[in-house]
C-alpha cells in the first residue's frame, strides 16, 4: 500500500515538474519570437508531445486505470521531463525584430492602427487556428500587410514554406493549382482538377515542416480544399484576405481580423508623405493647407487612395488640388440622402412621407424597401448605400433600438460621419433625446435585451451603446405633436439650404 502511495506522490511531483517545464519553454519561445532569436523544430516537437501527455494526465481522474498502465504513464512523464530542450535549441538575441515597415520595403507605414492589426495577425499565425480571415475595404492595403507579414514569419522561421496566391478575376482552380505546384516544385500526374487537388494535398501533408498558404483577395464562393489545400492540418495554416466580413463567414475562417481605415491623423500623415506637402515652399500658404487636409480626409482612410492622390498632386498648382477635392467629394456618392428608420414604427407613416417629400424636392434619397436584411447583420448593399450617401437622416422612434439592424446601421453611419465627413441629422420622433442618451424607458429595455442575447461585455453591444449616446448629443429636430407634414417640410427646407454640399457628380 505504501508503495502505491509513494508512486502517487512521485506521479504528482513529476506531473507538476512537466507542467512547469512546459510553461517555461512556452515563455522562452514567446520571448524569442519577439526578438531575432531562432527556435529549433526539436523544441516545438517536444512541446507538442508534452501538451498531448499533459492532456492525458488531466483526463486520468475520469478513467479507470490499472497499476501497470499507471507505472507506464509515470515512466513516460519522467522521460519527458529529462528531454526538456536545452538553451542550445532556443537562442535568444537582444536585437529586436525589424519592424513590419522594414519587411514591406517602406510601402507600409507602421501607424498605431496598423501595428495593432499586425500584432493580432502575428498572434493568430502562431496559435492553433488553422484558418485566418483578414477583411477590409478595397484599398485598405491588405495585400501590402500580408506580403510584409509573410516575409516576417519566413524570416523568423515560424513557417519554412510560405505560398502566396493572388486571386484575380481571371483566376480559376487550375491556374491557382499551377501557381502552388510551381512554388512547391512539383509536377502533376493527373489532369483533372480533383486529381491535381489530391496531389497538392498529399504533397503538403507529407511535408515535414510548417507551411503557410496565403490567398489574397478571394471571392465569396471559395474553398481552399478545391485547390488541394488541407483546411484542418497541424502543419498547414491558411490566411485569406477579402473585402467583406460576410465573405470571411462563408469561408469558415476560425479567426477573423478586421482592417479598419486609417484615422484622420494617420491619413493626414500618410498624405503629407506622398504629396511632399511641406517640402515645397509654395505649399506653406494657409488656403492650400485647408484644401490639402480636406483632400486627405476625402480619401476615406484608404492607404492606396491616399498614396495615389498624394503622388498625383505633388508640385501641382492649387487649382488642381481644388478640382481633385471636388471630384473626391462627389465621385463616391450615389445618394444624396440615406434614411435610417425602424420599419415597423414609421415605414408607412412619417418616414414614408419624408421620403416622398425629399424625392419630390429633387433629392436622390435611399430608403430600404425591407429586403436588404439578412440574419442579424445588415447586408453589404445597405452598407454600400450608407457609404455612398452625403447625408444620413436617422429617424429615432420608440422601437429603433429594438432592431439590431438599425443599430448596425447607426454604427456604420457614425463611422462615415467620422471618417468621411458625412452629414448626420437625428430626428427624435416622439422620443426624448435624454432617454436615448441615458438609455431609459424603451431604449433601456431594448439594450438590456441585447445584453442578455450577446453578453454585457459584448464589443458589438458596446458599439451600439456608444453610437446611441453620440447621436443623441448631435443637433437634431424633435417631433412630439402637431401636423407631420409641416415638420417634414422644415426638414426639406433645411436640406435645400445645404443642397450644394449634397450635390453628386453624374457619371
Amino acid at each position: 500500500m505504501s508503495g502505491c502511495c509513494n508512486n502517487t506522490v512521485d506521479f504528482k511531483k513529476e506531473k507538476n515538474r512537466l507542467v512547469t517545464h512546459r510553461d517555461f519553454v512556452r515563455d522562452k519561445i514567446e520571448r524569442t519570437h519577439n526578438k531575432t532569436g531562432k527556435v529549433s523544430d526539436v523544441v516545438f516537437e517536444w512541446l507538442k508531445e508534452t501538451d498531448i501527455l499533459i492532456q492525458q494526465l488531466e483526463n486520468l481522474s475520469a478513467q479507470a486505470i490499472t497499476r501497470k498502465q499507471f507505472k507506464k504513464l509515470l515512466k513516460r512523464v519522467m522521460e519527458q521531463n529529462t528531454k526538456v530542450p536545452s538553451g542550445n535549441y532556443i537562442q535568444e538575441s537582444s536585437t529586436p525584430i525589424p519592424s513590419l515597415e522594414h519587411f514591406s520595403s517602406g510601402n507600409l507605414m507602421c501607424f498605431n492602427s496598423r501595428e495593432k492589426i499586425s500584432d493580432q495577425l502575428f498572434v493568430a499565425l502562431k496559435d492553433d487556428s488553422s484558418m485566418i480571415g483578414l477583411y477590409g475595404s478595397q484599398g485598405s492595403s491588405k495585400t501590402t500587410l500580408v506580403e510584409a507579414m509573410a516575409k516576417k514569419v519566413k524570416y523568423l522561421e515560424i513557417f519554412h514554406e510560405v505560398l502566396f496566391v493572388k486571386v484575380t478575376q481571371n483566376s480559376n482552380i487550375r491556374t491557382m493549382q499551377d501557381e502552388i505546384a510551381n512554388s512547391l516544385n512539383m509536377k502533376f500526374d493527373k489532369n483533372s482538377e480533383s486529381g491535381r487537388a489530391r496531389e497538392i494535398f498529399s504533397t503538403i501533408e507529407s511535408m515535414n515542416c510548417p507551411i503557410l498558404v496565403i490567398f489574397d483577395n478571394v471571392p465569396a464562393k471559395f474553398d481552399p480544399e478545391d485547390i488541394g489545400i488541407p483546411c484542418n492540418s497541424n502543419r498547414c495554416k491558411i490566411l485569406l484576405t477579402t473585402c467583406c466580413q460576410k465573405d470571411c463567414d462563408l469561408l469558415s475562417g476560425q479567426r477573423e481580423i478586421q482592417l479598419d481605415p486609417l484615422s484622420r491623423l494617420e491619413a493626414w500623415s500618410l498624405f503629407q508623405k506622398h504629396s511632399c506637402f511641406y517640402d515645397d515652399e509654395k505649399y506653406s500658404r494657409f488656403d492650400l493647407l485647408n484644401v490639402a487636409y480636406e483632400v486627405a480626409l476625402e480619401c476615406e482612410g484608404l492607404p492606396r487612395t491616399i498614396k495615389d492622390v498624394g503622388s498625383f498632386l505633388k508640385s501641382r498648382p492649387i487649382e488642381e488640388w481644388k478640382t481633385t477635392l471636388d471630384i473626391l467629394k462627389h465621385s463616391m456618392a450615389k445618394w444624396q440622402i440615406f434614411l435610417s428608420f425602424r420599419g415597423e414604427d414609421t415605414r408607412y407613416s412619417f418616414t414614408g412621407y419624408l421620403y416622398q417629400a425629399l424625392s419630390q424636392a429633387g433629392f436622390k434619397t435611399f430608403m430600404d424597401d425591407g429586403g436588404l436584411h439578412t440574419g442579424d447583420q445588415i447586408s453589404p448593399s445597405l452598407v454600400n448605400a450608407i457609404e455612398a450617401s452625403r447625408l444620413s437622416i436617422i429617424v429615432l422612434s420608440e422601437n429603433y433600438a429594438n432592431s439590431s439592424w438599425c443599430l448596425e446601421e447607426l454604427v456604420k453611419i457614425r463611422e462615415c460621419m467620422k471618417l468621411k465627413n458625412q452629414l448626420v441629422w437625428p430626428i427624435f420622433y416622439k422620443v426624448d433625446p435624454s432617454d436615448i442618451r441615458h438609455l431609459r424607458k424603451c431604449y433601456g429595455k431594448d439594450m438590456d435585451r441585447h445584453e442578455n442575447n450577446f453578453g454585457i461585455n459584448s464589443e458589438r453591444v458596446q458599439k451600439w451603446r456608444s453610437a446611441l449616446f453620440e447621436v443623441s448629443n448631435l443637433s437634431g429636430k424633435a417631433y412630439t405633436t402637431g401636423y407631420e407634414y409641416e415638420f417634414i417640410q422644415k426638414i426639406v427646407e433645411d436640406a435645400n439650404r445645404i443642397k450644394s454640399r449634397l450635390q453628386i457628380r453624374r457619371a
